[in-house]
């Protein structure tokens, strides 16, 4: 885990780096933390009231960074282009703009996995089979068939078309350029913030 002023030279590098990707003169204070409870690399917390960006934290997993501290520059930059777009009031989901941005700026689109045991899910309609870190609390669906069902104009978004849950498996820690999860939820909004936009990952 990186001290603060450490840890703020790098958040520094990243916001500059994801501005000019953005044509993003100025930012808002945007503060950094260390979460122990983050299953996932890291996440920005976006606040978004009445369309206008109101604030955002970027929490990051100090467990993931013991095993992958070599990713950390790339993280911040894929949370900072979250931040970025929903500054702007764009969508600030992993969508085109987001991936677009992310690649301009050198961020990271995915991140490894960490040791341990993994969720696995089956879609219904393509049969992908797909793992995550933990159970999830709502429903969940596959990307590929949500984008699918909204070009032919249908709701994909319904519970027979929703994952899953076919078993659980052990996962052992990835080399670079192998298996990799989504490094957050597609930025995601403060508690009492209404969601719209684009889903975050599946």
């Amino acid at each position: 885990m990186l001290a603060p002023p450490a840890l703020a030279l790098e958040t520094e590098k990243a916001l500059d780096l994801v501005g000019r990707a953005l044509f993003l003169p100025t930012w808002p204070t945007v503060p950094v933390r260390w979460n122990r409870r983050l299953r996932r690399a890291g996440r920005a917390i976006i606040e978004v009231r009445g369309g206008r960006f109101r604030g955002a934290v970027i929490e990051l997993s100090p467990t993931y960074f013991e095993v992958y501290p070599e990713d950390l520059a790339g993280i911040l930059v894929h949370e900072a282009v979250h931040v970025g777009l929903a500054v702007q009031g764009r969508p600030f989901g992993h969508g085109p703009e987001f991936q677009r941005a992310c690649a301009a700026a050198g961020g990271l689109l995915h991140s490894r996995w960490l040791p341990g045991r993994v969720f696995r899910y089956r879609c219904p309609v393509c049969e992908l089979v797909l793992e995550r870190r933990r159970r999830t609390a709502a429903s969940r669906w596959c990307a590929d068939c949500v984008g699918r069902a909204e070009a032919e104009g249908g709701d994909p978004y319904t519970v027979p078309r929703a994952l899953r849950l076919i078993g659980t498996a052990f996962s052992g820690p990835e080399r670079p350029g192998e298996a990799t999860q989504p490094v957050c939820d597609g930025g995601e909004r403060a508690p009492d913030a209404p969601r719209s936009g684009a889903p975050g990952c599946p």
